[in-house]
């Protein structure tokens, strides 16, 4: 998987408890991209299976995009509690 796939699981897993519903609007703002390059994602993250998206626009993990975005999501937790401990970087930075 790709970096940018990997965002867009760990945005909707982080969405998700904030707003329990996602939609691809919500997407675009968190990430500062384009509402088509959110589209052609959500399309491939559902081609691959870690996604599914209602007719009436909500997008919903799959059991395998759960696992995968729950994973990502630990290690940049991980990663950040290292840099701010570790390498004394702010947690803004």
């Amino acid at each position: 998987m790709y970096e940018s796939g990997e965002n867009y699981l760990e945005t909707i897993l982080i969405l998700e408890h904030e707003n329990s519903t996602v939609r691809s609007i919500d997407i675009a703002k968190r990430l500062g991209v384009s509402k088509p390059s959110v589209s052609r994602a959500m399309g491939l993250l559902k081609q691959d299976g870690f996604i599914t998206m209602a007719d009436n626009g909500p997008i919903f993990l799959t059991q395998k995009g759960r696992e995968k975005a729950e994973e990502i999501y630990t290690r940049h937790k991980i990663l950040t509690s290292f840099l701010e401990k570790v390498s004394g970087v702010s947690h803004e930075q």
